[in-house]
């Protein structure tokens, strides 16, 4: 799939954000001066030749791309009228607990230790959701993804000790084969060319033949 039709398709350019939440590009830069709403995923510089029926022009384009749950994010954050980042983090670590607590209550295997360290864990995703960073990794952006590729990716490190187990025995993978659906469905399918340097083809393509494993099972 073409970068653009990509973006157009699975992201919001900054001015349809700006539209569909019914705020200004300054108000919008207010909120991310404060640190309560993240950065652009893409940012796309572009040189344009435009050909019309007044002539030839040349003609700079600047155009910035936010995931989906962005306007979600936003929405909730004029609502309840937050412009302090510290309730931001708080209404962040709410979700994100209340996603992990759906996990744990499905019976997947979540490491224990994974959740013993959840306020480290919580925080040091709260920097990168606020750089936009899961943007390019996750389906949506959504908080409920993050903390869903977050504690399996851990869990699944734990159960594989890095990849450095040589197999899986029948009660590892019994464990693996349900947080790898899940893992799967959180993750971005990204364009052709990122996907070398994706989640998906680094981790999830490298567990799955390692381990000779299936998603369909």
């Amino acid at each position: 799939m073409h970068l653009l039709d990509y973006l157009e398709q699975y992201f919001y350019r900054e001015d349809q954000v700006c539209q569909l939440l019914g705020i200004t590009h300054d108000q919008l830069e207010h909120w991310q001066h404060l640190c309560i709403f993240p950065q652009p995923s893409y940012s796309l510089e572009n040189k344009i030749q435009c050909h019309s029926v007044q002539g030839i022009f040349d003609c700079q384009v600047f155009w910035q791309y936010y995931p989906i749950a962005c306007v979600e994010w936003g929405k909730q954050l004029d609502k309840a009228n937050i412009t302090s980042a510290s309730v931001a983090f708080n209404l962040f670590a709410q979700r994100a607990q209340q996603a992990l607590k759906i996990l744990i209550d499905q019976e997947l295997y979540i490491d224990e230790s994974y959740v013993e360290d959840l306020e480290e864990h919580l925080t040091h995703l709260w920097q990168q959701y606020l750089s936009g960073q899961f943007g390019t990794q996750t389906k949506q952006g959504q908080i409920e993804e993050i903390i869903q590729m977050d504690a399996i990716k851990y869990s699944l490190d734990t159960l594989t000790e890095g990849f450095s187990l040589t197999s899986l025995d029948t009660t590892q993978r019994k464990k693996v084969h349900p947080l790898l659906k899940v893992f799967s469905k959180a993750i971005i399918d990204p364009p052709s060319h990122e996907y070398s340097h994706s989640y998906r083809a680094k981790y999830l393509d490298k567990l799955v033949m390692k381990y000779d494993l299936s998603l369909k099972k």
